[in-house]
């Protein structure tokens, strides 16, 4: 598809290691406009590739809304507390 990519350098604790390397990354998915920014790690490597796991699950909530990953499983949690009570 067409994603936009970008390194930038991250910020927060890490000293030299996070200020000095573009570890930090932003996926933007241009047909969409959703950004996602993952700086959890000190690689980058690992960062896109959690970057593109999330941006998976935001573009899956957001094509298929009620019947998306996410909506599934928050109605699965709701559903068992309802019946919980009953």
């Amino acid at each position: 598809g067409s994603l936009t990519e970008k390194f930038v350098r991250g910020s927060g604790a890490g000293g030299q290691k996070i200020n000095k390397t573009a570890n930090k990354v932003l996926l933007i998915h241009d047909p969409t406009g959703i950004r996602v920014e993952c700086q959890d790690t000190r690689s980058l490597q690992q960062n896109r590739k959690i970057a593109r796991k999330r941006l998976v699950l935001k573009l899956d909530e957001y094509y298929n809304g009620a019947t998306s990953k996410v909506q599934v499983k928050v109605a699965k949690v709701v559903g068992k507390k309802a019946k919980a009570k009953a």
